[in-house]
Parts: C-alpha cells; sequence; structure tokens
C-alpha cells in the first residue's frame, strides 16, 4: 500500500476478484453527488428518498443502499463546485497511486460499513462526510506534502486538510448525540484497515532505531572505558 506494506488481506482480496476494479470511480461519486444536488434543489422533500435508512430498505426500498452517496454534502451552489473538485481530485489520486481495484476496494469497503453500522444501530445515515474524510485520509496518508490551492488560491498541505478533517471528526463525536457519533470512528476503523500495517511498520522502524543508537551508544561507552582501563 505504501512502501511496500499492503496488507495481506487486500492481496487475497485481488486474487479472488481480479475485476472488481471500476476504472474512473471519481466520475461516478461526483456524479451521484452532482446528480443529488440538483434533484434536491429542485425539490427539497426528495432528500427523505435519497437518505440511508434501514426500517425502509427493510420495507422494500432498496434503492436506499446506493442512493445515501448522492445525499449531497452541501446545498451551496460555489461550495458543491468546490466539494465536487476536490471529491474527484482526491479519489482519482488515490487510483493512480493504487490502482482501480484498491481504491474501489477501500470505497466499497466505507459504504458498505456505512451500511452495516446503520442496520446495527437501526439509525438512518443523513450525510455521507465520514466517509469523505476517510477518502482524504488516504489521499493525505499517500502524499501529505501535496500542496494544492485551496479555492484556486490559497496553498494547502493535503496534510493539513486530513487534520482539518480529523477535527471536525472529533467535534462531531463530542456534540453528536448517541449512536450518531459513533460513525466517524467506524469510517477510521475502514483507514486503520488498509494502512494499519504502513504505521506498524513506522512504529517497528521507530523502535528498532532507537534499539540500535542505545545499543550503539552504550557500545560507545565500553570502547571508551576499555581504552581508559586501567583508570588513572
Amino acid at each position: 500500500m505504501l512502501y511496500g506494506q499492503t496488507p495481506k488481506w487486500i492481496d487475497r482480496a485481488e486474487r479472488l476478484m481480479p475485476g472488481l476494479g471500476i476504472p474512473n470511480l471519481a466520475l461516478y461519486l461526483c456524479g451521484a453527488q452532482g446528480l443529488g444536488f440538483f434533484i434536491v434543489l429542485a425539490n427539497p422533500q426528495a432528500l427523505g428518498l435519497l437518505i440511508l435508512d434501514p426500517y425502509l430498505v427493510l420495507h422494500g426500498e432498496l434503492w436506499r443502499l446506493i442512493t445515501f452517496l448522492a445525499v449531497p454534502l452541501t446545498l451551496s451552489p460555489l461550495w458543491m463546485v468546490f466539494v465536487l473538485w476536490f471529491l474527484y481530485f482526491i479519489i482519482n489520486g488515490i487510483e493512480q497511486e493504487w490502482g482501480e481495484f484498491r481504491t474501489t476496494l477501500y470505497v466499497l469497503t466505507s459504504v458498505l460499513l456505512t451500511i452495516a453500522f446503520a442496520f446495527a444501530f437501526g439509525i438512518w445515515i443523513p450525510d455521507i462526510r465520514p466517509l469523505q474524510s476517510t477518502l482524504l485520509f488516504a489521499a493525505a496518508t499517500i502524499a501529505p506534502e501535496y500542496q494544492i490551492l485551496l479555492f484556486l488560491v490559497i496553498p494547502f498541505k493535503m496534510k493539513w486538510s486530513a487534520w482539518i478533517a480529523a477535527a471536525v471528526l472529533v467535534h462531531d463525536f463530542i456534540v453528536t448525540p448517541w449512536p450518531f457519533r459513533l460513525y466517524g470512528p467506524v469510517m477510521c476503523a475502514n483507514y486503520l484497515l488498509f494502512f494499519g500495517p504502513y504505521f506498524a511498520g513506522r512504529l517497528r522502524a521507530f523502535y528498532r532505531r532507537k534499539k540500535f543508537q542505545r545499543e550503539a551508544a552504550a557500545g560507545g561507552r565500553t570502547e571508551d572505558e576499555t581504552r581508559e582501563w586501567p583508570p588513572r
């Protein structure tokens, strides 16, 4: 995934389902957001037909298992232009780094976890901001120093965007009622499924480096003491 540290379960999934990858996935997700925006803008009541509601799904409204991805992240035309551009940018960047299969698997895992979360607690999902955040976390981990022009003017690094998104998730976790507050952590679990081995590898490398430095320092002191033996 990063520096060759790919979770084994992803390698197995790719061998079992090689045709899962969807080319240009960003176009489909951005298209769903754009379509949902115009639908809700034309008829605000239509928003109720898009959200993921487990009760209504169990009563035959199966389209909600997909249409919740079209619930617009904003109803401001100006902000929607920015949202669509940014969403396309980060998903396309992930696909260029990972390829079609792993990008599709990442998004599909987010979707399935969202559906499982909604059914487990019997709650409806009002928007997909936490799902968008997990996409941003992935892009920022892949290219943390990559600089974008926010609003086409302000230089902004990807890692800064991820920290802001993380702060928003923490805020939502604090102020959002139970069990809605758990949606953000569930999406973070999806992120860790893919990037856990990378961070575990970095942590092991850090401890190995510290251990080597301690041993080298201890060895250096022993050598100095040996040269000065016997003591004056």
